[in-house]
């Protein structure tokens, strides 16, 4: 039979152009500490949109906070839809009102008009893509998928070998 080749290597992702590129010392110092290379990292910036994290978070450091604004309308008007397009049996009224304060009190202390919540940098994962609240959250998922990964291609490269030793057998 003839079979066509397999491809080998990885498949192409896209159209190589080179490029220069001039960019601030403080631009190119974020690129060398986001330990991935130029291209991986101009990549994921326009893929993602999301800041990538500098620094490996340790458990003793904390990670910046960044206060958000939620006014109160807007969370009356969340309370309003979520009940108007349920499709879940309403709870009695006393529990939908007892939660409804509750919700106020918590996010609107002393009637204020905007709630302050507070939210923290997310990293994500370069291999999945998946985000997390710390790196040593994001490195402790990456292990088990880069196991996964690295039995893959001992079976690949098995295969590939065991391939090329049958077409050696046959000629």
């Amino acid at each position: 039979m003839n079979e066509k080749p397999r491809p080998v290597g990885r498949p192409p992702q896209g159209i190589t152009k080179k490029v220069s590129l001039t960019l601030t010392e403080e631009e190119w110092h974020e690129i060398d500490q986001s330990g991935k290379t130029v291209a991986a990292f101009l990549k994921n910036k326009m893929k993602k949109n999301v800041p990538v994290p500098i620094l490996v978070q340790r458990p003793e450091w904390k990670q910046e906070r960044n206060p958000v604004t939620y006014p109160r309308r807007h969370a009356e008007e969340q309370w309003d839809v979520h009940w108007r397009f349920s499709d879940k049996p309403l709870p009695p009224d006393d529990i939908i009102e007892a939660a409804k304060q509750s919700m106020y009190q918590i996010l609107f202390p002393d009637q204020a008009e905007n709630a302050v919540v507070e939210t923290r940098d997310q990293y994500v994962c370069p291999f999945t893509g998946k985000r997390f609240g710390s790196m040593d959250k994001l490195v402790s998922s990456a292990i088990p998928t880069l196991v996964q990964w690295a039995i893959a291609k001992k079976r690949r490269d098995a295969e590939r070998q065991a391939a090329k030793e049958r077409e050696k057998g046959q000629k």
